[in-house]
């Protein structure tokens, strides 16, 4: 069920699972965005905050919507879909899905050191 908030002072009226619509998210929204089943935001690009903690999460963003805000009310039965390509879709209702999860087994051993920082 979509959940729009208009700031994080609502914090306390969000709960886990619900799709977390809003005009924009910045750090102080990550205790909500944990709790989300997907984002939905009026303003931002692939490298906004919401779309970076999304793929952080594995969950579904729709960023830059424009009008989510308008078009989508508290309490709306909705479906999120970033798996049909760079386009990501909002369906009306619940659907229904199959996810499939591909086993990758051993990967062979790369020729250099990785490092990380």
């Amino acid at each position: 069920k979509v959940n729009m908030l208009t700031s994080i002072d609502q914090m306390a009226e969000f709960e886990e699972g619900q799709v977390l619509v809003a005009d924009m998210t910045d750090p102080d929204w990550e205790p909500i965005m944990k709790k989300a089943a997907a984002i939905i935001t009026n303003r931002g690009g692939r490298t906004c905050h919401a779309a970076i903690i999304a793929r952080e999460l594995g969950i579904p963003a729709i960023v830059g919507c424009g009008d989510a805000t308008d078009k989508l009310a508290k309490g709306d039965e909705v479906t999120v879909s970033c798996a049909e390509g760079d386009t990501g879709f909002i369906y009306k209702g619940q659907l229904d899905f199959e996810k499939n999860v591909t086993e990758l087994g051993e990967l062979p051993p790369v020729g250099m050191k990785i490092m990380m920082n």
